[in-house]
Formats: C-alpha cells, structure tokens, sequence
C-alpha cells in the first residue's frame, strides 16, 4: 500500500498474460463461454427490439451472432482505415439474413469491409458493389457484381420488396433516396447521417443527411459551422437539395450503438423504409 492510499499494480487482480504482436488484431474481449453466451443473449434484445420497432422479422438469433463473428474473423478489410464501422457490418449482416433480398447493393466500397460481410451473409441474393475506383479493394470475388461508376448512372433495379441498398458514399442521402425511390428499393442503409451534434467527425458527410430531413428541424437557409481537423467548414441548407426525399419514406430510424456489447466503434447510420 502506497502511504496515503492503495498502489494499483500491488492491488489488482488481473493478470498480466504477456505481450501482443504488433501486428495481431485481437478481438475486443474474450470471454468463457458460458458468460459469453449469457452476453450475446443480452445483446440479442436491442437487436430484435430494433427490428420489431422498424417492421421486420425478429429471427435473429444466437446462432447468426456466432457465425457473423466468424465472418468478420475472415474479413481481410475488416477495421482497415476509412472501412464501416465494426457495428455497422454487424447491422449489415442482420439486415441481409432478415430481409433475403434478392439484389443487394453497396455504394462506396474502399476496401471492402462490409461488402465481404452482406455477401457473406447470405449466399443466393446477387451483390452488386460500386465505386469509382476498386484499386483498393482487399479482395475480389466470383460471386460480387463489380460497376466501377457511380451508382447513380447504372440501371440495376430491384427484383423483389426486400431488396436493399447500402451507401456509404458520402454523396446526398436525399438523392440516394431519390434514385433506390425510382428503381423499387424499398431497404436502405445510410452511413455517414450525422445530426448537429455529430457533425464535427466530418470533412465530407452525405449532407443533406437523412437525419436533416426526418422531422423537419431544418429550414431552407438554416446554416451550419463546425471545426475539422483545423478548419471551419459551412453547410447551407437548401430545400431544393433534397429532391423531395422526405416524401418519399415511409419511415426511419436511426440505427442503435451496441459497443456496450460488441466493444466496436458505432456509426451515425440510418435504416430508412421507402413507400
């Protein structure tokens, strides 16, 4: 005991079991199986409450958790820079069990983080990606659909009600939902759809965002400032900007943090239901 107080190393009881390699990617955590199982059953509950508050099935269950761990274990892109948040894949992954689209499309790849984990997912619904540029792919696969342009100047449609579309593009979530509105999709996922208080973790967020649009806080005109790395950055409001893509939902939700759970990093992303 330090004099005055209690000395932290002599006190603790964790043990230290070594070193990491530098270059080793370790899980968040590791837990005995019997708490890890208890774990996941708790997670399991945000999980199907989200589904059950947005319309879908609530299939998941234990099993699909265990085997997207698998999935993400062989993930070659998996937390690579600038690649989906940990969570998102997770989400992702969900979505595409639950929905079984038929088409499912990603737009803004970069390494191919999520795109490994919706095909993964499920292994008869086509998987289209898009990007401008692939060069950075970690992989490639027989079974993805590659368009080296950008989406919107394709002509891929939906094929069934379940179909879905990922963005993570950084381009105007009101005209992502424009176009999927146009060509049936009914599913979507929007990332980088952050709200006033997000949006300071941004250069180039997909503004307007879906989050700007939902319940009408923002008026044409309305301004907003913030500092990013070093430079204070404008965005101007404009009603035109938003191709009317407010009346085209049906309704939309935010998508919820699970780190407490998964000790992955959470995305300012959106599941938005078309009419």
């Amino acid at each position: 005991m330090a004099q005055g107080g209690y000395d932290m190393a002599a006190t603790s009881l964790i043990e230290v079991l070594g070193q990491v390699e530098p270059d080793a990617m370790p899980d968040p955590y590791q837990a005995s199986v019997g708490l890890q199982m208890r774990h996941l059953a708790e997670l399991l509950v945000p999980i199907r409450g989200f589904f059950a508050q947005v319309g879908l099935p609530e299939v998941v269950g234990i099993g699909d958790l265990l085997e997207y761990f698998e999935v993400r274990r062989r993930n070659p892109a998996f937390q690579q820079r600038w690649t989906t948040p940990g969570n998102l894949t997770l989400w992702l992954f969900l979505f595409v069990r639950t929905l079984q689209p038929k088409v499912a499309v990603e737009s803004g790849v970069l390494r191919g983080s999520s795109l490994f984990t919706q095909r993964a997912a499920s292994p008869h619904h086509k998987q289209y990606a898009f990007d401008l540029d692939f060069s950075n792919l970690a992989f490639r696969s027989d079974a993805i659909i590659y368009r080296e342009h950008d989406w919107g100047t394709d002509d891929v449609r939906a094929e069934s009600p379940n179909d879905m579309c990922y963005f993570n593009d950084h381009i105007n979530n009101c005209l992502r939902i424009r176009q999927c509105h146009e060509r049936g999709f009914k599913h979507l996922v929007l990332d980088d759809s952050p709200d006033l208080g997000e949006i300071q973790a941004y250069r180039y967020p997909a503004l307007p965002s879906v989050s700007m649009i939902a319940n009408g806080k923002f008026q044409d005109g309305d301004t907003l400032e913030w500092v990013w790395n070093g430079h204070r950055l404008r965005y101007t409001f404009r009603t035109e900007h938003t191709f009317g893509a407010r009346e085209l939902i049906d309704h939309c939700h935010p998508i919820p943090h699970i780190r407490l759970w998964t000790g992955l990093q959470d995305s300012n992303a959106y599941y938005v239901k078309l009419k």
